[in-house]
């Protein structure tokens, strides 16, 4: 008997609180406007899941909805898709040191695990390690395409590192990839719309220097919910690594990406209606910032219509109701859309999968705190 049988068919109003939520309906109305852009461009789409932690029913339906492959961004949540079945998944990170990179080679024995590097170091470890284990590990040469984080520069620096992961035996090089992480909330629409395309450029301008240099190229993977509609339209961009679009959060909508919907919510408790002076449009919740991230901006109050919180402690939150037509009372439910819906999942064991106000699924999250 699956631990959550008994919560299928409860009501809304019937959850525990605080408790996590899908509006299955907005999800997969973002799930199929997103296949509908693919359909469009050359590029593929593969789906990243550090969004929702390496839940593999979501990794299923973002592959059914036409991913080619999946992405993440830990070792950890690479295991958990491999022991769920997937096969081609792309570690967009560099794993580094002993330990790990055992793991990794591991992995690389019955997957088709792809691995990102921007040091010759780095790309010898693996190497030694792959041709000790007897497997080919796919590989990736990360190139910094502005973001200033991780990458090697582009031209000739990303050529020399591809010339030693194609030259190192137990390592089959495919090619590049770059992320665009300063186009995302640091920038307007505006900003994002005349730079990502030039920024995406810039790695398929790589891309071809590389070439030149008699190199083969397989995959050149980019971007993110906030740019995918600019890179995949470049040439020489293979595939998309979005993945916030499945789920939406606040911060994403605000900075420009609208085409998406919010549907993760957190269910919270109205558990306290004051009656001190001055309190009587307060009402006191169940969601502090231990139940919902609040690292971007405290989050918008999707039901009652017209409150907004006005803090959060650690265990609570305040909510002015002065502008709801009925004030909520004790033992009342609200609903709260976060800023930030990856580091909110990383709060909870499981999503409540909802049909309307009736619950659908019960899905655990097995990537949970799976930081390694």
């Amino acid at each position: 008997m699956n631990a959550h049988e008994y919560e299928v068919g409860l009501h809304k109003s019937e959850i525990d609180t605080p408790a996590l939520l899908i509006d299955l309906d907005v999800m997969e109305q973002n799930l199929a406007r997103m296949s509908e852009f693919f359909r469009g461009v050359s590029a593929v789409l593969r789906p990243h899941v550090k969004l929702h932690h390496a839940t593999p029913i979501l990794a299923h339906k973002q592959i059914a909805a036409g991913g080619v492959g999946l992405t993440c961004a830990k070792l950890s949540e690479a295991e958990l898709l491999a022991a769920a079945g997937f096969t081609d998944i792309l570690i967009a990170n560099q794993i580094v040191g002993e330990r790990k990179i055992r793991r990794l080679v591991n992995l690389a024995a019955y997957t088709e695990v792809i691995v990102a590097v921007d040091h010759p170091d780095n790309v010898r470890a693996l190497s030694a390690a792959a041709t000790a284990r007897g497997v080919t590990l796919r590989v990736l040469v990360e190139v910094n395409i502005g973001h200033n984080r991780c990458g090697v520069a582009p031209f000739e620096p990303a050529l020399e590192l591809s010339r030693l992961v194609h030259d190192s035996p137990g390592l089959r090089y495919l090619g590049l990839m770059g992320y665009d992480g300063h186009l995302t909330l640091k920038v307007t629409p505006e900003e994002r719309a005349a730079q990502a395309p030039e920024t995406a450029r810039l790695l398929a301008e790589t891309r071809a220097y590389v070439e030149a240099a008699g190199l083969p190229v397989t995959i050149v993977s980019a971007s993110g919910t906030f740019t995918y509609r600019y890179a995949a339209q470049i040439p020489g961009i293979t595939e998309i690594q979005a993945g916030t679009y499945l789920l939406m959060d606040t911060a994403f909508q605000e900075k420009g990406v609208t085409e998406f919907g919010c549907a993760l919510t957190v269910l919270g408790t109205v558990t306290s209606r004051p009656s001190y002076p001055g309190a009587e449009n307060l009402a006191i919740i169940d969601v502090g910032r231990k139940a919902i991230d609040t690292g971007w901006a405290l989050p918008q109050v999707k039901n009652p219509a017209g409150a907004f919180i006005k803090s959060m402690s650690q265990e609570h939150g305040r909510m002015d109701v002065s502008g709801v037509a009925t004030p909520p009372q004790l033992g009342d439910r609200v609903e709260l859309s976060p800023s930030d819906c990856n580091c909110t999942i990383n709060l909870y064991d499981r999503f409540y999968a909802m049909r309307g106000d009736i619950v659908e699924a019960v899905w655990d999250i097995p990537g949970r705190g799976a930081s390694t």
